[in-house]
């Protein structure tokens, strides 16, 4: 497959990159890292478009060298890579998809394969994997170039400190092995970590106003963020930081599982799930209930799941009814 997905990429002069709406650190740093991949294989900086339209001001960081666009401005490209999401809802700009034919079109990620997947014979696709940085080091990094050794694996690192959340969740001996590496080309990974870590001010009023709701059962803790509670410029979520508002909850509540629930513009739930029992699959549970057609949408991992589900007229009655759901399912009830 990697010869594959190579031929396709030396064959192209210009190209789209695109990832998941709501893009946290390891879809940005994975957007930058194919950037990165494609300079060394001598493609032109002018004709690589990564087309990521948000980020929240807490991974502003990961954007060292102003690689990121708000929009595209070449007129065609010949080639789209999609990583971090192989899902055709969740891609942002999934408008720009219809430009392209299945023969165009690259993706990696480290999800589940939905009913939603973006159709492609070109694809590399590995749940196992940490984060999609860490299939992006495995395939590509051998064809790095000396001048850009630092800001690949810099980025590689940020991937996977980021979906780990700080080496905590989903850790393989893989993304170990990478992480050791990274230091020997001079990567500072606890300077990676303080970064992610260092959340804004804003970030952190969310969480604690999480926190200050938060119930805790058996183990299992939930809280919610309202409509009501975000700023204009937050209420499509997608300037939240919802992976820093995580594990800022994790870091002062003590619980194994943690259920977050956030209102979005458009009469949803966001809901994000993490959990360090072993014997619980989040991806299971999500995808079960979204296949049921209680959630719109729903999969991830085992120890790190998210799903979107329409709201009632009543949202805390919602809530509620999410909450009840998922503690059900998690403790096997």
């Amino acid at each position: 497959m990697r010869k594959k997905i190579l031929d396709k990429i030396l064959q192209a002069e210009t190209f789209l990159i695109l990832t998941h709406i709501r893009p946290d650190g390891d879809a940005i740093s994975s957007s930058i890292a194919m950037y990165y991949f494609l300079v060394s294989l001598g493609k032109k900086n002018e004709n690589i478009e990564v087309c990521i339209p948000y980020i929240s001001k807490d991974l502003s960081f990961v954007d060292r060298n102003n690689i990121l666009k708000n929009k595209c401005t070449l007129k065609k490209h010949d080639l789209l890579i999609i990583v971090d999401c192989s899902d055709y809802e969740r891609v942002e700009g999934s408008n720009l998809l219809e430009e392209f034919s299945a023969k165009q079109c690259i993706v990696i990620d480290h999800h589940e394969v939905s009913e939603n997947s973006i159709k492609t014979e070109s694809r590399i696709i590995d749940t196992s994997a940490s984060s999609c940085t860490c299939i992006i080091c495995r395939e590509f990094s051998m064809y790095i170039c000396k001048q850009n050794i630092d800001s690949f694996f810099r980025s590689v690192a940020i991937g996977i400190m980021s979906d780990t959340i700080g080496l905590t969740l989903n850790v393989t001996d893989e993304c170990k092995d990478i992480l050791n590496y990274c230091k020997k080309v001079g990567i500072n990974i606890e300077k990676i970590k303080e970064q992610l870590n260092n959340i804004d001010i804003r970030t952190q009023t969310l969480a604690n106003l999480a926190i200050k709701r938060m119930v805790i059962y058996q183990e299992i803790g939930y809280t919610y963020i309202l409509q009501s509670d975000l700023m204009p410029d937050e209420y499509e979520l997608k300037t939240v930081n919802h992976k820093a508002i995580i594990q800022a909850i994790l870091d002062s509540v003590s619980c194994n599982t943690l259920i977050l629930l956030m209102e979005n513009d458009k009469y949803e739930i966001k809901g994000s799930i993490r959990t360090t029992v072993p014997n619980i699959d989040l991806n299971d549970i999500c995808t079960s209930m979204a296949e049921q057609k209680i959630f719109l949408q729903g999969g991830g991992h085992s120890n790190s799941a998210g799903f979107r589900i329409a709201i009632s007229d009543s949202t805390k009655a919602t809530l509620n009814q999410v909450f009840r759901l998922l503690i059900t399912a998690i403790l096997g009830k």
